[in-house]
């Protein structure tokens, strides 16, 4: 196991009713906010109105900032931080998803300085300080309500990239799982493929076998999936909303890929520009280039991937005595049929995608690869890589 640093400073309030406790728990990091959330479900489920009683109740002033995307965009973040910086607030109470969650990271960011805010997702910009962040989870899917971590599309130029620190991590996570219970099955489903995408990337890519991080990793996984097909039957099952809820805000912090050696994140990489060139949802995306990217991948990664499809789906009988490189694609297809049985596609035109750019694609990747310190990947091993998803 490798030497590794590991933080969370961040407080969680985990159940039903506990956003009763927003408004007094949030002033104890400012009285002056930006309320930050999405295109306006908040406000039909009645969740508006209850952050505003929160917020109120404490004597919290409050400008909002409504409208973020799905693939958040940096100019509509660049206006939440000139709000900030006009009206001068003191944190920052983010209700949605993970789109919601890392924009509200960028505003924290660009309300504290004056450089301009996609030069620090460029690396042009270093940032030093950030406002506080109170989340209120209603889609989990990317970790980003316990994670240091930011990432932003800019619609004009179509790369996705983050930013990552520390003072980034929100201060306060709220989940609720009564707030998921509505959420349509398909979003549902795309949030799962991110979560255990996110458990997949340590586990495909780590270099030796830990039995400590395998083991989460492959209960966290069985749990996912195990409570996704429940809620496929029984969409409003508040265990199974609870448990994807959890495994959500831990895929991603950190904790289950601690000290593994190899640990990267290659699929991320080569998703990014699909969900930034394109706008596809991210879950979506991923679907369809961890098939492509375990097929290419799969003679080097043999071992990982059948330990994959023994431990976690269930394949034990189906690969006793098969050699690796068959047994992986039997797993690789078990896994497909899955994504399919689950509703996410496996194939770009699935995804309404019928022509990619594999150029532009490419070339983000490699970026991406340079910027996240994603080691071992050519241009050539990413166009093709690409043309396995067609």
């Amino acid at each position: 196991m490798q030497n590794f640093e590991w933080v969370t400073p961040t407080k969680v309030f985990f159940g039903a009713g506990i956003l009763n406790r927003l408004g007094l728990e949030t002033s104890l990091w400012g009285k002056r906010a930006l309320f930050l959330y999405g295109k306006g479900s908040i406000k039909t489920s009645g969740l508006y109105n209850t952050v505003v009683a929160q917020l109120r109740g404490a004597n919290i002033f409050f400008v909002e900032h409504a409208d973020v995307q799905p693939n958040p965009r940096i100019a509509h973040a660049t206006e939440g931080a000139r709000k900030a910086k006009e009206h001068d607030l003191d944190c920052i109470v983010a209700v949605g998803g993970g789109s919601v969650i890392d924009e509200a990271k960028a505003i924290a960011v660009g309300a504290l300085h004056d450089e301009p805010l996609w030069d620090f997702y460029t690396r042009k910009a270093v940032f030093r300080d950030a406002l506080p962040i109170i989340a209120v989870q209603t889609l989990p899917a990317t970790s980003s309500e316990m994670n240091g971590a930011s990432v932003m599309t800019n619609e004009e130029t179509h790369e996705k990239f983050s930013i990552r620190g520390e003072m980034l991590y929100p201060k306060l996570a709220f989940l609720d799982p009564s707030l998921t219970l509505s959420i349509p099955v398909q979003y549902t489903a795309y949030a799962c493929t991110d979560i255990l995408s996110h458990l997949m990337e340590g586990y495909f890519t780590a270099t030796a076998d830990f039995p400590l991080q395998d083991g989460m990793v492959e209960g966290v996984c069985r749990a996912v999936m195990g409570s996704l097909e429940t809620i496929l039957k029984t969409p409003r099952d508040f265990e199974a909303r609870s448990t994807i809820m959890w495994a959500g805000a831990l895929a991603w912090n950190g904790l289950l890929k601690a000290g593994v050696e190899g640990a990267s994140i290659p699929n991320h990489m080569i998703e990014h520009p699909l969900s930034g060139m394109y706008d596809i949802a991210h879950g979506a995306g991923l679907s369809i280039v961890i098939p492509a990217w375990l097929k290419y991948m799969k003679s080097h990664i043999a071992h990982r991937i059948v330990l994959f499809g023994q431990r976690i789906m269930g394949l034990e009988k189906q690969l006793d005595g098969k050699p690796a490189i068959e047994a992986s694609d039997i797993v690789i297809e078990a896994l497909e049929a899955w994504y399919q049985h689950i509703g996410t596609p496996i194939r770009l035109k699935e995804a309404g995608l019928q022509a990619l750019d594999i150029d532009a694609c490419t070339k983000q990747a490699m970026a991406l690869s340079k910027l996240w310190g994603v080691p071992g990947y050519t241009e050539a091993d990413i166009r093709a890589i690409y043309r396995l998803m067609a």
